[in-house]
């Protein structure tokens, strides 16, 4: 989740995104696709992954795995979203690339801003997304942790989280 939430962190903003060549945003956006499609494998990979083991091995396969696997499917849809937002953002680096290195023409400056503004929107769509995807994880997170069942032993907690509790208020208070 964190690593989604940093790759829509790492996106330019509008105010970095430039007509000029030198301002990095289509190598910004190569490393953001990169980053993206290996957590997208991830999340796919993990999905078949798990189905395989339920297959052959159902006794093993825990309801905790279910819920965790089905948490990853749903940060799916988000993560495609994004990955296609980035997709129409290389068309318009593109685009923009073009009317970078070609000469002025009528309309060549409304052109420009209409790209740039293009750009910047499916940049913001991918942010947005990615986002979502890493709320999505976090929010699953919770509540696969908080629904968990405790061990049987509830001497064997009952220890380190006094311990625990006790360490932390002697720090910072």
């Amino acid at each position: 989740m964190e690593q989604l939430a940093g790759i829509a962190d790492r996106l330019p903003l509008a105010t970095q995104i430039h007509p000029d060549p030198r301002s990095g945003t289509s190598e910004d956006l190569e490393d953001a696709i990169r980053d993206l499609t290996r957590h997208f494998t991830y999340l796919a990979h993990t999905v078949a992954t798990r189905d395989r083991q339920a297959r052959r091995y159902p006794a093993r396969y825990t309801a905790q795995l279910r819920e965790s696997t089905t948490a990853l499917a749903h940060a799916a849809t988000p993560a495609g979203r994004a990955l296609a937002a980035l997709g129409e953002a290389v068309t318009a680096t593109g685009h923009l690339h073009h009317l970078t290195h070609s000469p002025p023409g009528p309309g060549h400056a409304e052109d420009l801003q209409h790209t740039l503004i293009a750009l910047d929107g499916h940049v913001t769509q991918a942010r947005t997304q990615l986002f979502a995807a890493a709320r999505q994880l976090r929010a699953d997170a919770h509540r696969l942790l908080t629904t968990q069942t405790p061990p049987a032993s509830a001497a064997l907690t009952t220890l380190p989280v006094l311990a625990a509790s006790s360490s932390h208020r002697g720090h910072g208070r």
